[in-house]
């Protein structure tokens, strides 16, 4: 009797749960429709940000969690998507019913208000809960590290820079001046190529003379007799 009771319980318990979501569905798509009566789309995807949305962020929680950032992000997207959901069911009951006068407009207006809140929340914690995977976590915090190094890297070069810019820019300045000489032809140096004194000695050295060597002259013919016949 007991096993038969058991197993009765588990359908009844059952069917009393889709009946308590089904309640809160229907309300929650009155209420909607009062937020936007000529577009259903909207309506479906509000059902989705609060009644489906606490089931999605529920299994989120047990199944899909990995990190203490993850369960934090499904535990407020839960709590976000069942506190809109029992709003916008309370703010349906006042309406439709004439027990209780109340101001249709100002809870119009809470309506929208939620609505918003619950948009953003949900936006918020979707975001949050990709960032704190394990891998997407261990990309943030080594980057996070590696640009604290380089940053405290850059400090120290500027602090040594700062402490040995005076000697660093003695040496430059000797570089400058010394080129600036070296072009003006005012900076003689001993055995280098810029020594003007070089040049001056190659410009004032005699040339050596050479003497050209005279030149053989002929012999004379020997004269002819003057007697003897041509």
């Amino acid at each position: 009797m007991k096993k038969v009771i058991g197993n009765a319980a588990k359908y009844i318990f059952a069917a009393f749960t889709i009946a308590v979501f089904a309640m809160l569905i229907s309300l929650t798509y009155q209420a909607l429709q009062r937020i936007f009566p000529t577009s259903f789309e909207n309506q479906i995807i509000g059902l989705v940000l609060f009644d489906i949305g606490a089931i999605c962020w529920a299994l989120a929680f047990v199944y899909l969690c990995q990190t203490t950032g993850q369960y934090a992000a499904a535990v407020i997207g839960f709590l976000t998507a069942f506190i809109g959901t029992l709003g916008m069911v309370a703010a349906e009951v006042v309406l439709s019913g004439n027990l209780i006068t109340v101001d249709p407009q100002q809870i119009g207006q809470w309506m929208i208000y939620g609505f918003i809140a619950v948009t953003a929340l949900h936006v918020t914690m979707i975001y949050t809960h990709h960032a704190a995977a394990p891998d997407i976590r261990e990309k943030i915090d080594v980057g996070i590290a590696r640009g604290e190094i380089v940053t405290e890297a850059i400090s120290q070069a500027t602090r040594q820079l700062d402490a040995e810019k005076a000697n660093l820019a003695k040496t430059i300045t000797v570089d400058i001046v010394s080129q600036v000489k070296r072009d003006l032809g005012l900076y003689p140096i001993n055995d280098t190529v810029f020594d003007r004194r070089k040049k001056l000695e190659a410009d004032t050295v005699p040339l050596p003379i050479v003497e050209e060597a005279p030149q053989p002259q002929d012999e004379p013919k020997p004269a002819k007799p003057p007697f003897l016949p041509e």
